[in-house]
């Protein structure tokens, strides 16, 4: 491996102050929610965004505002019109790199409900049709068997006149069939029925050979229907997909604008996206995947690419070029749609990290999927750019190389295949553009990538922009040093003998291995005991798949499998049923293959380097188990691993593993570090990392990490958990070790407390009923339907909900969060809504009323606003939520951070547009019949024009009998103004709020100078509370309303 400057270089710190230290709040009550603090929306509450309202607006956000007019001048509108909803209300607006022009995954949502209509021809219920056919078929040809009476075979003689001893078939099989007659009740009547088939079976066989014998019945039947793809077939996959959703782990990375399947399991948390489906999911979802249920393996960020502008250079030799267009490609060529299995080459690598950590993460068992791929052949491609088959023969190799359009920390992504595998017409090389019958989603190539069957899914090569022929094999970083299989004795990618094996042809992994996997009985899953005394069979179920397009047997494959009368470019699924009495007694399941060249899978798994190609049998353990609630004993399955940071399988970390675990945590320097000291190096000049409670100064790893910035930089001045669980997983000796060398020292006792809280609090997230639309982990796409000015800078707009969605689902004094993709990550700010106050206002819309920040010659305005103010009617942005601690149930009754408080004379010191959470709350009381709650509200702004709802407010004043009052503060007025001037300070609180006193709290939420310096100080001073702290005094070091933001 050429050598790297893994050089690190880490800044003098002392740690946080002896004073900073005891000062520091206790965080283990779980009160997150403090001012000057950042929250778990990972923004400061009671503070208006700060950029917006300084003139040191971040100079990147006007740049990525000019960029929006290139992408108008790009897009070609009946092209997206007809394939997406969502270029509807973006065709006119949308920040996207330059580079790109794309509008990602929004462009192929549009083009799924396309995928829809055209595959209505094909409905899903054909596939079940035709197994109820096969089904009742077997049972006919059942009947009939059952009704012959036959001579006594062979095997059936020998098996009755030879010894015992001698008569197993697998030494798994009991010795005597009437072992497991055992098992029958006493009070059973066995003489009460005639004797059943399988009875009779049960004279001659053990449960285990019945179980094969009949799966052997079945499977030979099946595979003499199975027919032949003439490449002309559509998908069965019907999807009644729902409104994709954004993750908001992928807020702060450049996959911002992607929605993804919350079906998967993310292996390397944020960035880039690494994920597999549980299993179970996976499997029940069928022979054909769908789109959502498909791993995704990433090394990068994922590129922005467009249909309309995407190009292919294809080079094939002697000054020959040609560049085609997406529209050449789909309209010149004829495309083949043929069902493939893709399995990344680190399946099941996990199994190998428990012996010893390999250079990959944390793959499960679920790194496989099979999907329809369309497209024309390699070939055809290759012939139309000029390529002459008969120059490229003689002595000489020939290789094909691909290159994809992204950018990872390495390099580009290209690799390379023998030329002439891509050149035979049967191993049906494709140039794909459309997966599952739609076209492909962000994180499978879009638009266009190799599918190479029978090969690991690293040679399949995504966002394809180039081909070309050479004599020489691609020499690339990631074609070199990835996708290898070493001998075990190369524990590290440098020295002599990793630089020659990483470099021979024969480490290369091409043709995919031989592999299977049982998913039932499944991880966790739990069988009855009582269910064995029934008689009662249970059906282990799992895959298998081969490469080189050779027949796994004894299978189901999926419909027409069959390529050129031999080849099998799809996984398949298998089954076998098993009396629970055996599974009772079993030590365990283990499952391996056979391919037509009656090879095997070997027993053991042999660890290598990289972690690949790991097919040694897979086995599922059994315990036995009390159940919890009735007390009733159970059989509780465990697989040898669960994806990613799981750690409920079988397998425990080796010794080895143990031992260098304990050697990373040790020898940490004396310093410690308070949440607010760290929170601080939050940047790309100044980036401080917490692992395992450890902090860490990372900053000059960001120029050479083999992950990129981004990966880091997503965890940058964080205290998250996260951070701790992804290095873990992903991150190897030498990794831990360049680590170890940026320690700086520790957190705080008080802060590690927060770490662990909130950690635990996050597990316990609920899910938000189906007609609600927040959710308060993923960005759901909104519509904005109307834009209504109510002064020259203000604006009320309405937005709608996703369709079948009927409630926002916001309670009073909580906010949401408005979210629009840029380069590098999204840009958000949070909101309160205006309307709806109370429930019955609801009817699928919400208001919300915004102030423009608008540029100067001197600073570019504040972004959010200025979007939302030049965007098209129509345009779609994202939700997130709700977010803030506080609920106001109505009746002076809150709640803060779960627990129940009680005021009845409420404050608030709002400023400029912090005015829309007091608003809300003031509207619930004056709206909400019989609520006495009394408010004073002291309202700062600039001019009088800056003064927003100022004539609703005034309503609620004159319509509650002195219940509430608002006064309003101007630091620039005019001439006319005859109200309170200056600033917010001690005597207008004084003056204006209510006493301090039991039942009384106040609110604060305004631009931060506001405040930290005034209304803190003022609140804290002689107006303050006297101690013991009271309610108040506690209240203001914990709570703040969120506030909207420019």
């Amino acid at each position: 491996m050429p050598p790297l400057p893994h050089r690190i270089e880490v800044q003098r710190h002392p740690g946080s102050s002896q004073q900073d230290v005891e000062n520091e709040p206790d965080w283990a009550d779980n009160r997150e929610h403090r001012i000057g603090y950042t929250n778990r929306q990972d923004r400061k509450p009671g503070f208006t965004h700060e950029g917006d309202e300084r003139d040191d607006e971040n100079a990147f956000e006007a740049k990525a505002l000019g960029k929006l007019q290139n992408l108008r001048s790009r897009i070609h509108k009946e092209e997206l019109v007809n394939f997406r909803d969502i270029v509807a209300s973006q065709e006119d607006y949308h920040l996207h790199r330059p580079q790109a022009h794309s509008q990602g995954w929004r462009y192929r949502l549009d083009w799924s409900e396309d995928w829809i209509k055209n595959v209505e021809d094909w409905p899903a219920n054909r596939q079940k049709r035709k197994s109820e056919e096969e089904s009742q078929q077997q049972q006919n040809t059942q009947k009939k068997s059952e009704t012959e009476e036959k001579p006594q075979q062979e095997h059936e003689w020998k098996r009755a006149n030879e010894p015992q001893d001698d008569t197993q078939h697998h030494d798994a099989y009991p010795r005597d069939a009437k072992e497991d007659n055992e098992n029958i009740r006493p009070d059973e009547d066995t003489n009460s029925k005639p004797e059943s088939e399988y009875q009779k079976l049960r004279n001659k066989y053990s449960p285990q050979e019945i179980a094969l014998l009949r799966s052997l019945q079945h499977e030979k039947a099946y595979i003499s229907q199975l027919d032949q793809n003439d490449g002309k077939r559509a998908s069965p996959v019907k999807i009644n997909r729902r409104q994709l959703s954004i993750d908001e782990a992928d807020q702060f990375t450049p996959d911002n604008w992607i929605p993804r399947s919350d079906k998967l399991v993310r292996l390397t948390e944020k960035h880039p996206l690494n994920a597999e489906p549980q299993l179970t999911p996976l499997f029940d979802a069928g022979l054909i995947t769908p789109n959502e249920f498909h791993y995704v393996r990433n090394h990068g960020a994922v590129p922005r690419l467009l249909w309309e502008t995407h190009k292919l250079e294809v080079n094939v030799g002697k000054g020959r070029s040609s560049t085609f267009t997406m529209d050449n490609i789909r309209i010149n060529f004829n495309p083949i749609n043929i069902a493939v299995s893709l399995a990344c080459d680190g399946n099941r690598r996990k199994e190998l990290n428990m012996i010893k950590r390999s250079k990959g993460f944390n793959w499960g068992s679920g790194a496989v999927s099979c999907a329809y791929w369309k497209g024309p052949l390699m070939r055809d491609v290759l012939l139309a750019a000029g390529l002459e088959p008969s120059t490229l023969r003689g002595n000489m190799r020939f290789w094909i190389h691909f290159e994809g359009a992204d950018e990872p920390s390495e390099g580009k992504y290209a690799t390379c295949i023998p030329f002439q595998s891509a050149l035979d017409p049967t191993n049906d090389v494709i140039l794909a553009y459309e997966m599952n019958d739609s076209p492909l989603p962000p994180d499978h190539g879009y638009p266009l990538r190799v599918i190479i069957p029978g090969y690991v899914g690293g040679r399949s090569v995504k966002w394809l922009r180039k081909l070309w022929i050479s004599d020489k094999e691609n020499e690339s970083y990631y074609h070199i040093w990835d996708n290898r299989v070493l001998p075990s004795f190369v524990t590290e990618k440098d020295g002599e003998f990793a630089e020659t094996l990483f470099r021979h042809p024969d480490t290369a992994c091409n043709e995919q291995n031989l592999n299977s996997v049982t998913v039932k009985p499944a991880q966790g899953e739990r069988i009855e005991v009582r269910r064995a005394w029934k008689g009662e069979t249970y059906r282990i179920e799992g895959y298998a798949y081969d490469g080189g397009g050779h027949e796994v047997q004894r299978v189901e494959f999926p419909e027409a499998p069959i390529r050129h009368d031999s080849k099998f470019w799809t996984w398949l699924h298998w089954h076998i049923d098993v009396e629970i009495a055996h599974l009772l007694r079993c030590e365990s399941i283990a499952v391996r293959c056979f391919n037509v060249f009656k090879n095997t899978q070997p027993q053991h798994p042999s660890w290598n380097i990289m972690g690949m190609m790991n097919n040694c049998w897979y086995i599922v353990r059994p315990e036995i188990v009390e159940d919890r609630a009735d007390g009733a004993t159970e059989i509780l399955w465990r697989h040898p691993t669960e994806p990613g940071t799981g750690d409920e399988g079988w397998m425990k970390l080796s010794t080895e593993m143990q031992i260098a675990n304990a050697k990373q945590n040790a020898g940490t320097p004396g310093k410690q570090f308070t949440r607010a000291e760290v929170e601080k190096h939050n940047n790309e000049r100044d980036c401080w990392l917490v692992i395992n409670k450890k902090v860490y100064d990372v900053t000059s790893v960001l120029d050479w990490h083999p992950g990129g910035k981004a990966t880091i930089l997503g965890h940058a001045g964080k205290l998250d958990q996260e951070t701790s669980s992804e290095f873990d997983s992903i991150h190897d000796g030498y990794a831990w070790s360049k680590l170890n060398e940026c320690v700086l020292g520790t957190l705080t006792t008080k802060a590690s407390n927060y770490l662990t809280t909130t950690a635990r609090s996050r597990s316990t997230s609920t899910t938000q009923p189906v007609h609600i639309a927040l959710q308060p982990h993923r960005w759901v796409p909104i519509t904005l339907t109307s834009r209504h000015s109510i002064s020259p800078d203000t604006r009320t707009y309405t937005f709608s909900l996703p369709p079948g969605k009927t409630a926002l689902g916001l309670q009073t004094c909580q906010h949401l969060q408005l979210g629009f993709h840029l380069l590098d990550r999204m840009l958000i700010r949070s909101y309160t809504p205006t309307r709806p106050v109370l429930t019955a206002d609801e009817n699928g819309t919400f208001d919300l009323v915004v102030k423009t920040y608008f540029p100067t010659d001197d600073q570019p305005g504040g972004a959010m606003s200025n979007i939302l103010d030049c965007i098209p009617i129509g345009e779609q942005v994202e939700m997130r939520g709700p977010t803030g601690e506080i609920t106001y149930h109505g009746n002076g009754d809150f709640e803060v951070e779960g627990k129940k408080r009680h005021w009845d004379r409420v404050s608030l010191v709002l400023g400029g547009s912090g005015i829309t959470p007091g608003y809300q709350l003031l509207a619930r009381v004056c709206k909400t019949k019989g609520d006495e709650t009394e408010v004073r509200i002291i309202d700062a702004n600039k001019t009088e024009g800056d003064i927003l709802l100022k004539d609703e407010m005034e309503a609620f004043v004159q319509g509650n009998g002195g219940r509430v009052q608002i006064t309003h503060v101007l630091s620039h007025p005019g001439k006319g103004w005859s109200g309170k001037k200056g600033h917010v300070g001690k005597e207008v609180i004084r003056e204006e709020l209510f006493e301090p006193g039991k039942g009384s709290v106040v609110f604060l939420c305004g631009p931060p100078t506001m405040i930290q310096k005034a209304a803190l100080p003022a609140l804290t001073g002689e107006f303050a509370f006297p101690e013991p702290l009271t309610d108040v005094v506690v209240v203001l070091d914990v709570l703040a309303c969120d506030a909207d933001c420019g």
